[in-house]
């Protein structure tokens, strides 16, 4: 549910043309360190003080966009076989790991 709910919001902020607003949750990844990433994922409120966020992200957008991306180092969920990897590439907006695309790329 909170992918869906990060997904609809970037969709009507970007409908709206609030271009700004969907960048800054694209590149949200760099401003967030991994200790405060991991503060998010358990829910831990005290993390937004750390934090230096505009005033129209809201708690449940940025645990929404928390359950939505994985920290680097940690490993991504392949949209292909489910198994989590660091190595692999981005295909329209999903990871696709090594091992499946290199099975893909011998389909050929």
């Amino acid at each position: 549910m909170p992918n869906e709910f990060f997904k609809q919001m970037v969709l009507d902020l970007t409908r709206k043309g609030a271009v700004e607003k969907v960048r800054f949750l694209k590149n949200l990844h760099k401003k967030v360190m991994p200790s405060q990433f991991e503060k998010i994922q358990r829910n831990d409120k005290k993390v937004m003080q750390e934090l230096f966020l505009p005033k129209w992200l809201s708690w449940e957008l940025l645990r929404a966009w928390a359950d939505n991306v994985t920290p680097i180092g940690k490993g991504r969920a392949c949209a292909l076989c489910d198994l989590k990897s660091d190595l692999g590439i981005m295909f329209n907006e999903k990871f696709v790991c090594e091992n499946c695309f290199i099975r893909l790329h011998q389909l050929k």
